[in-house]
């Protein structure tokens, strides 16, 4: 019998045999030789490269490794990127640098994704020194950037300082292909003394030449109301995300809205307001206009529950989705209870709670989600059995059932079924011994596994911090 050298197959039959394994069998069989472990590495099996980078500490050289070892053998073979890293942490800066430095050789870059953990810097005495990196790490992305064909790009928890330069810089090199951009602050970059009338106006023009975006979120400040106009060429445009973190200076017209929708038909806007009680309280009024497509709110940690913006968005009827109002602490956690409307003028005896009259009225409304403020037991049933199995998401704290009140008639139990019957679900309250209300900061959590692979997406993470 002939003798095989199992170390002297051919590439394309190895790889071959390869695609048959299972991401952990692939690992290992490549452990086998050194032959082996080149034909690991081949972009068909590293789509999606995830990179954690977390804050180090003793293991920084183990962590450093390993950044190392990516950036030399997966980050140039991957299409979609995400990386992630403290960014408190100047080494991490750097390294994260580093792996934007290796995706300048990558021919295959679609998406790009990166997300810093902390939404600031800390000042130290190395301030200085971080600044001069993040300069660097930006000026990198702007390279990467230039390579063209990119379709997807987001910058999360942190201000991308030159923001105008990386929108020309789609708008150059990736017009055609680009159909996802997430940005966190649009800051005062655009603004010069010099040749402010300019500088906007060039990146007002390339905001509106992503023609074929379909996705685009931002924080909403009075850069981002400037550009708004600007997406009544995005005609594909389907999502349009736009988060407030403080006060507006400035006001957005409903023309505004009412054009956008107009040369947008297909869009839904999904507005989040964040720790900012004063836009909560005046968001009725000052925020929202008849011609927004508003199909999702979210309200997270403003301290109030504002009543009238309630009744605001049955204007949203045809359209409504989704409201998420979530509070830790609130000035009224008896909103709800209070905050009643009379179903009509003459009907003095007649109260119904704002949350069923949204559940009556929207008739698109499928998620739910109001934790921190009291609600009575009847209400909880009644918002299941007009939406019934429509409404996929619904959650509730049991603290704020008021089960224990002298007029509540319905017991715990009598909800629990009632509620799950109308919704053809086992459904159960949301309860604090088991839950975190932290879990709504807007964070995203990776998994623990050093390697994984989701089928779907054939996404493999790769968590550089040491379990």
């Amino acid at each position: 019998m002939e003798t095989v050298n199992w170390n002297s197959l051919p590439s394309l039959a190895l790889h071959q045999i390869f695609t048959h394994l299972s991401p952990e069998s692939r690992v290992a069989a490549s452990s086998t030789c050194k032959h082996w472990r080149t034909a690991l590495y081949h972009p068909q099996f590293w789509h999606t490269l995830v990179l954690d980078i977390p804050a180090p500490g003793t293991s920084y050289a183990e962590v450093k490794s390993k950044v190392k070892h990516a950036n030399k053998n997966l980050v140039t073979l991957v299409r979609d990127i995400h990386l992630a890293f403290d960014s408190r942490s100047t080494q991490c800066f750097e390294l994260a640098s580093s792996v934007i430095k290796a995706l300048m050789g990558n021919q295959l870059l679609r998406n790009v994704d990166i997300e810093l953990n902390h939404c600031e810097l800390s000042k130290d005495e190395i301030f200085q020194y971080r600044w001069s990196i993040q300069n660097y790490f930006e000026f990198a992305i702007l390279n990467v950037v230039q390579k063209g064909n990119i379709e997807g790009f987001s910058f999360g928890y942190f201000m991308f300082y030159y923001w105008n330069a990386l929108i020309h810089m789609l708008s150059k090199y990736s017009c055609d292909s680009l159909q996802r951009l997430e940005l966190a602050g649009l800051g005062p970059s655009i603004f010069n003394e010099e040749s402010k009338t300019t500088c906007f106006n060039s990146t007002f023009d390339s905001m509106s030449s992503l023609i074929n975006l379909k996705k685009l979120s931002l924080d909403l400040n009075s850069n981002t109301c400037k550009l708004l106009p600007a997406l009544c060429s995005m005609s594909q445009l389907e999502i349009l995300v736009l988060h407030v973190h403080n006060e507006l200076d400035i006001d957005i017209s409903d023309d505004i809205w009412a054009d956008i929708k107009k040369y947008c038909p297909k869009l839904e806007l999904r507005l989040t307001i964040i720790n900012c009680h004063i836009v909560a309280k005046h968001l009725h009024t000052k925020l929202l206009r008849p011609s927004m497509p508003l199909t999702h709110l979210k309200v997270l940690f403003c301290n109030m529950m504002n009543i009238e913006v309630l009744h605001k968005l049955l204007d949203y009827r045809n359209t409504f989705q989704s409201l998420i109002w979530v509070d830790e602490q609130s000035m009224n956690p008896a909103g709800l209870l209070k905050g009643h409307w009379h179903l009509e003028p003459s009907a003095d005896d007649i109260e119904t709670n704002p949350l069923i009259i949204l559940s009556w009225v929207c008739s698109k409304l499928t998620e739910l989600v109001v934790l921190g403020y009291l609600i009575e037991p009847v209400d909880v049933c009644g918002i299941a059995r007009l939406r019934g199995s429509n409404l996929k998401r619904y959650e509730l704290l049991e603290e704020d059932i008021c089960f224990h009140q002298p007029q509540s008639e319905m017991i715990y139990d009598e909800v629990i079924l009632d509620v799950s019957n109308w919704m053809d679900t086992n459904w159960k309250p949301l309860n604090k011994i088991n839950f975190n209300i932290k879990h709504f900061e807007p964070k995203q959590i990776f998994g623990q596994r050093c390697v994984k692979e989701d089928k779907q997406s054939n996404c493999w993470m790769l968590m550089v911090s040491t379990i």
